[in-house]
C-alpha cells in the first residue's frame, strides 16, 4: 500500500510539473510577450502572442464598385511602407462578404508569397491585384499621359521638336498605361525633366 501511495504522488507532481510547461499546439513566431519572468500568472490570463508563419495574410479594403472584378485566385503586388521601391509577390485567397456601411468598402485577403527581411503584425501595406492582363501591349509611365481639351494625349520626339499626339488609353496600372491607339512601338514619348515645366507643339527638345 505504502509503495502504490507512492506511485500516486509521484504521479502528482508530475502532473504539477507538466502544468508548468506551456507547449504551442503549432509551430510558429511569438510576436509579443505579455508576461514576463517571475510575474504572477491567473488562469485564463494571456502569456504569449503566437501566430503561424505557413500562411501570413494582408486584409484590405476594397471599394464595393470593383467586388466583380475581384476574385480568390488573382495574383496581386504588395508594397510595404518599410520598402515603397519593392513590390511583393501575393495572391487574393479571400473574400469578404459584408461592406462596410459607412465606408462602402468590403475586405480581401492577400496573402503574402514572399516577405520583407524585416517585417511585423499590423505593417501597413498597400495591394495591388491584378484583375486583367494582356500580352504585347505598348504601355507608356503614367505620368507621360496629358489631358489638354478633355483629349488625352502624349508628346512624341519628332526630329528634335515635341510633338502633341492624342491617344487612346486601355488598361492602367499604378504606374503604367496602356495606349491602345495612337502611338506605335519605336516612338518615343517625352515629357519635361522638370515637372514644373511644359511642352509646347514645336519645342526643340534634347532626349
Amino acid at each position: 500500500m505504502k509503495f502504490l501511495a507512492t506511485e500516486k504522488t509521484k504521479k502528482y507532481r508530475q502532473a504539477l510539473l507538466a502544468d508548468t510547461e506551456i507547449k504551442a499546439p503549432f509551430d510558429g513566431l511569438i510576436v509579443r510577450r505579455h508576461r514576463d519572468s517571475g510575474d504572477v500568472v491567473v488562469p485564463g490570463s494571456s502569456i504569449l502572442t503566437l501566430i503561424s508563419t505557413e500562411e501570413l495574410w494582408i486584409s484590405v479594403w476594397v471599394d464595393e464598385t470593383k467586388m466583380a472584378e475581384v476574385d480568390e485566385g488573382q495574383l496581386a503586388r504588395v508594397v510595404f511602407r518599410s520598402e515603397p521601391d519593392h513590390p511583393y509577390p501575393g495572391k487574393v485567397v479571400r473574400l469578404g462578404r459584408e461592406a462596410d456601411r459607412e465606408t462602402r468598402e468590403f475586405l480581401v485577403d492577400v496573402q503574402a508569397l514572399q516577405l520583407p527581411k524585416n517585417w511585423a503584425v499590423g505593417h501597413r501595406a498597400e495591394v495591388y491585384i491584378q484583375t486583367v492582363h494582356k500580352d504585347d501591349a505598348v504601355v507608356i509611365p503614367a505620368k507621360y499621359l496629358i489631358r489638354r481639351d478633355g483629349r488625352a494625349g502624349v508628346y512624341i520626339n519628332r526630329d528634335g521638336h515635341a510633338e502633341w499626339r492624342v491617344v487612346q488609353i486601355g488598361l492602367r496600372s499604378k504606374d503604367m498605361i496602356e495606349v491602345i491607339d495612337g502611338l506605335k512601338p519605336g516612338e518615343t514619348a517625352v515629357t519635361p525633366v522638370d515637372s514644373g515645366n511644359t511642352l509646347h507643339d514645336g519645342h526643340r527638345i534634347t532626349p
